[in-house]
C-alpha cells in the first residue's frame, strides 16, 4: 500500500497472518490491519499540522512480511533500495523515486525475530529502522545494529522490572523458565544478569521450545519439583508457550502452589482461556505489563471512514467474511499501540530539524529533501525529543526508550477472574516500583505474600551455613566471643563480649569477689572472730599488765605481736574490698605489716628464752640485751625496716589491679591485686623472720618444760612455715580470684588463730583463772632466786613442770 509524497516513509507490517503454507499464504491479521490504519492515522495528522514539516508531505510504502523472518528481510531489502526484489511467487512492486519521493527510513516490524532481519538488511544501505514492537535486547547491540531503534522500552526493563518485584517481596529463590526464541532468551539473560547483582538466586532455569512437545513440557515441569522451596516461577515467554506449561503443571498438580510473575508476552487474560489455561489457578499471580495509551481521535468510525476505498487489503478482508460492507464485518480496533504513533512523530521531529538546518523557512526544501540520505537523517533521529502520548520522549545513546509498565495482580472477585492493576513501573522515576499494598490478592486470600527461600531465618548468634543444594543455607553457631559480622564470625577482642544481639562486641567491667558468696562470708566471720579475740588479748594484756605471768611474758613485745594479729585479722577486708589502686597498695602493706609485727616480736621473745637459759648454763651473767627497752628497739628497727621494704617496693613495682581471664571464654573477667616485686621482697624478709624463729624455737626445745611458752611459739612458727608452702602454689596456680583471695585469707588467719590460741589466750586463761604459778626471777646480781633457791641449786619449782607453771622473770 503506497502514497506518493515528498518524503517516503517505509513499514513493514504483518499483514497475513503466520501459514506453513507458500509465504503470505494465511488469512489476514486483524492486528496488522489495525496497525496498518493507525500508521495511515498517524501520517495524516503529520501532514495536516501547520508546526511539523510544512509545505512537505509525508508519504508511505507498507509492505507485507506476513510474520516471516525471510519475508522481512526481503522487504526491507526492497524499501531500501526500492526496487523489484521477486522471492518465489512473491513479487515486490516497482516504486520510481522520482514519483513517489526519498526514503531514508522504515518502521517495523511486529517482533524481534523479524526485526533483527529488517535491521540488519536495511543496515546495508544506511538506512534507519525504528520499531514500535522489538523489545530483545540484542537489538541494543550497536555494533551489529547501527541503524536501530525503537519506540518500545526493551526487555532489559522489563527484566529490571520483574526484579524489582522480586526484591519488594524478598522473593530470593525463584524459578525460571524461558522460552527458546530472541525474546525469551535476552529477557532470560536480563534477569539473569539483574538477579546476580542483586543477590536472586535462580533455583533452576529452563528453556522451552515454542512448539514444545507433551514430554518436553513434562520434563521442564519435573525440574521444579527439584527445588520445592522455589516457591515463586517467572514465566519469559509468549502466550503459547506458558499455556502449554500451566497446563501440564496443572496436569501433574503443581499449579496450586507456585505464584507467578510473568512477562508482557502472556500477560492476558483472556488470551489464557484460548488456551484452556484455569485461570483459578493464578489467583495472586503478578505480571508486567507494557503500559499502552489510547490514540486521541482514533476510533472505529475513523478507521471505515478513510480507508475502505484506499487499503487495498480490505478487499480480501470482506471476501474471506463474505461481507459486503465493513459495517457488517467490522476490523476489531482497539487503538492503544501507540508506540507505533510515536515511531511516526520521532521521524517527523527528526526530519523537521534536519529541514531547519539546511533550508532556510521550509521554502526550498523541496528540491533538498530528495537528497537526505539515512546517514544523514540518524544523527537527528538519535537526538530528537518531543512530548508523546505516554511522556516526554527521547532516545538513549542505543536508541532505546525508557519504559513504563502496569503491574498486574491476577484476582478472584465473586467467581470472576480478572487482571488487576496494582502498580506502575517507570524506568525514568526515581523510585521505578510503586506499589499499592492493600489492593493485592494472594493466593486463596492469604494475607501475606508467599515465601520463596531457601534459608533459615537465623537467630542472634547464628550465620547461614550453605547446604548441598543450591543457593540454600542452614544455620550455624558462632563461637560463644563472637559477633556476627556480615556472614562471618568475628572474634571479640579479650576485654569484650558479644552483646545480647551478637553484633557489637562490648566492654566486661571485671568483678571483685563477692561478699554475697559462702567462702568469703566464713572468711569475714572469721576475720571479724578474730578482731573480737584481739580486743580481748589486748585488754587482758592491759588490765594484768602487773601478773607476774604478763611481765613474764614481756609485755611491751606482746602488744606489738597483738598489733600485729590485729592487723592480720584486717588483712581480708583489704583484700576483698573492690578492687581499686587504693585497695590493692593498702592489702600490700597490711599483709607485710601484719607479718612483721607478728613475726619479729615472736623472734625476739624466742631468741631471748634461748639466751637466757643459754646463758644460764654457763654463768650466772645475765645475757645482753635481754631487757625491755632492747628488745623495743629490736622490735622498732625490724618494723621500720620492714616498713622501708614495703614503701620502696611500692613505688617501683606497686600492687595494682589486674584481671584474671578464663579458657574457655565464658564472658567473665574477675578483678584482683597483682602484688609486684615490693611484696615478693616483703614475703622474702617475712620468710626470713619464720626461719629465723623456727632456728631458735628449735634451739630452745630443751629448755625445761615448764617454760611452755617457747613450746606454743615453736607450734606456731612451724605451721606457719607448713601453711606458707602449701598456700604459695595454691594461690599461684589458682583458676579463679576467689581461689586466689580465699587462700591468702585462709593462710594469714589460720596463722593469727595459732598465735592466738597457742601463746596469749592460755596464759590470759591461767591469770584469769588463778592456776597455781611460782615464778623463778632474774636478779640484778646474776642469782636465780626461788624462795631464795641460790643459781647454782635450782628450786624445786623451777624443775617441777608437772605440778605448777613457773616462768623466769626478768627485774
Amino acid at each position: 500500500m503506497t502514497r506518493p509524497g515528498h518524503v517516503i516513509l517505509g513499514a513493514s507490517l504483518p499483514i497475513h497472518g503466520w501459514s506453513s503454507g507458500p509465504p503470505c499464504s494465511g488469512k489476514l491479521s486483524d492486528w496488522g490491519i489495525e496497525l496498518s490504519v493507525i500508521l495511515l492515522f498517524a501520517i495524516e495528522e503529520i501532514n495536516n499540522r501547520t508546526d511539523i514539516l510544512p509545505n512537505i508531505t509525508i508519504g508511505y510504502d507498507i509492505r507485507d512480511n506476513c510474520y516471516s523472518e525471510t519475508l522481512s528481510m526481503w522487504t526491507a531489502l526492497s524499501l531500501a533500495s526500492t526496487s523489484e526484489r521477486p522471492q518465489e511467487d512473491v513479487q515486490f512492486p516497482k516504486i520510481n523515486p522520482a514519483e513517489y519521493g526519498n526514503l531514508f527510513c522504515i518502521i517495523g516490524t511486529q517482533s524481534s525475530a523479524t526485526t533483527i532481519p529488517t535491521a540488519q538488511a536495511a543496515s546495508l544501505y544506511r538506512i534507519p529502522v525504528i520499531s514500535p514492537f522489538a523489545t530483545s535486547n540484542e537489538l541494543s547491540d550497536k555494533r551489529r545494529f547501527p541503524y536501530f531503534l525503537r519506540t518500545v522500552p526493551p526487555d532489559s526493563l522489563q527484566a529490571a522490572a520483574i526484579a524489582d518485584i522480586l526484591l519488594r517481596f524478598d522473593w530470593k529463590y525463584v524459578g525460571l523458565y524461558f522460552q527458546l526464541n530472541t525474546y525469551g532468551i535476552h529477557g532470560a539473560q536480563s534477569l539473569l544478569h539483574l538477579a546476580e547483582k542483586r543477590d536472586i538466586c535462580i533455583a533452576f532455569s529452563v528453556s522451552v521450545q515454542s512448539q514444545a512437545t507433551d514430554a518436553e513440557l513434562r520434563d521442564a515441569v519435573g525440574r521444579l519439583s527439584s527445588s520445592p522451596k522455589a516457591r515463586v516461577v517467572i514465566m519469559f515467554m509468549d502466550v503459547v508457550t506458558a499455556s502449554g506449561i500451566l497446563t501440564t503443571m496443572s496436569d501433574v498438580g503443581i499449579l496450586p502452589h507456585i505464584t507467578f510473575v510473568g512477562s508482557d508476552g502472556w500477560a492476558f487474560p483472556e488470551s489464557l482461556t484460548r488456551y484452556n489455561v484455569e485461570l483459578s489457578m493464578l489467583q495472586g499471580s503478578l505480571f508486567v505489563q507494557m503500559q499502552y495509551v489510547n490514540i486521541p481521535g482514533f476510533n472505529y468510525n475513523r478507521f471505515s471512514q478513510t480507508t475502505e476505498l484506499s487499503h487495498p487489503w480490505l478487499a480480501q478482508w470482506k471476501a474471506e467474511r463474505k461481507c459486503s460492507d465493513l459495517t457488517e464485518c467490522p476490523v476489531p480496533i482497539f487503538a492503544n499501540d501507540h508506540h507505533l504513533v510515536d515511531a511516526v512523530y520521532a521521524f517527523s521531529y527528526a526530519l523537521h530539524d534536519l529541514l531547519n538546518d539546511l533550508c532556510a523557512n521550509y521554502t526550498d526544501c523541496n528540491s533538498t529533501v530528495r537528497t537526505i540520505t539515512g546517514q544523514d537523517f540518524f544523527p537527528y533521529l538519535l537526538n530528537t525529543t518531543f512530548q508523546r502520548l505516554a511522556g516526554e520522549f527521547r532516545f538513549d545513546s542505543n536508541g532505546d526508550s525508557g519504559g513504563n509498565y502496569k503491574i498486574l495482580n491476577f484476582q478472584i472477585h465473586n467467581d470472576t477472574f480478572t487482571a488487576t492493576e496494582v502498580g506502575r513501573w517507570s524506568s525514568s522515576a526515581e523510585n521505578p516500583l510503586q506499589l499499592n499494598a492493600s489492593a493485592l490478592q494472594w493466593y486463596r486470600d492469604s494475607p501475606d505474600p508467599p515465601v520463596s527461600l531457601c534459608r533459615e531465618v537465623c537467630p542472634p548468634g547464628f550465620i547461614e551455613d550453605p547446604l548441598e543444594e543450591k543457593c540454600c543455607y542452614g544455620c550455624r553457631r558462632c563461637p560463644a566471643h563472637a559477633i556476627v559480622s556480615g556472614n562471618s564470625c568475628m572474634p571479640c577482642q579479650r576485654d569484650e563480649w558479644p552483646d545480647q544481639s551478637f553484633r557489637h562486641c562490648q566492654l566486661i567491667v571485671p568483678t571483685s569477689p563477692s561478699w554475697s558468696e559462702p567462702t568469703v562470708i566464713a572468711i569475714l566471720i572469721l576475720s571479724g572472730l578474730g578482731l573480737v579475740l584481739s580486743l580481748l588479748s589486748a585488754l587482758g594484756l592491759f588490765h594484768y599488765r602487773y601478773h607476774v605471768l604478763i611481765k613474764a611474758a614481756s609485755r611491751e613485745l606482746s602488744s606489738i605481736n597483738i598489733l600485729g594479729l590485729t592487723l592480720a585479722f584486717l588483712a581480708p577486708f583489704t583484700l576483698l574490698a573492690p578492687v581499686t589502686t587504693v585497695s590493692c597498695r593498702a592489702s600490700e602493706i597490711i599483709v607485710a605489716l601484719c607479718f612483721t609485727l607478728t613475726y619479729a616480736p615472736t623472734l625476739l621473745k624466742v631468741n631471748r628464752i634461748y639466751r637466757i637459759f643459754e646463758a644460764g648454763r654457763k654463768s650466772n651473767k645475765r645475757p645482753r640485751f635481754a631487757g625491755p627497752r632492747a628488745q623495743l628497739a629490736f622490735a622498732f628497727i625490724a618494723t621500720l625496716l620492714m616498713m622501708l621494704i614495703c614503701l620502696s617496693g611500692t613505688l617501683i613495682s606497686p600492687a595494682v589491679p589486674a584481671k584474671l581471664y578464663f579458657s574457655p571464654p565464658t564472658g567473665y573477667i574477675e578483678a584482683y591485686c597483682a602484688f609486684g616485686y615490693g611484696s615478693i621482697v616483703s614475703t622474702f624478709c617475712s620468710l626470713l623472720l619464720v626461719l629465723a624463729c623456727c632456728f631458735f624455737a628449735f634451739k630452745a626445745r630443751k629448755v625445761p618444760s615448764n617454760y611452755n611458752e617457747s613450746k606454743f611459739i615453736a607450734i606456731s612458727v612451724y605451721s606457719t612455715l607448713v601453711f606458707g608452702m602449701a598456700a604459695v602454689p595454691v594461690y599461684m596456680t589458682a583458676a579463679t580470684v576467689q581461689q586466689k583471695v580465699a587462700t591468702l585469707c585462709v593462710a594469714i588467719l589460720l596463722n593469727s588463730f595459732l598465735t592466738l590460741f597457742c601463746v596469749y589466750l592460755p596464759k590470759l586463761y591461767a591469770v584469769r583463772f588463778g592456776v597455781d604459778v611460782l615464778v623463778c626471777e632474774w636478779r640484778s646480781n646474776g642469782v636465780v632466786s626461788a624462795n631464795n633457791v641460790s643459781a647454782a641449786s635450782p628450786s624445786p619449782c623451777c624443775a617441777d613442770a608437772h605440778q605448777r607453771n613457773a616462768l623466769p622473770m626478768a627485774n
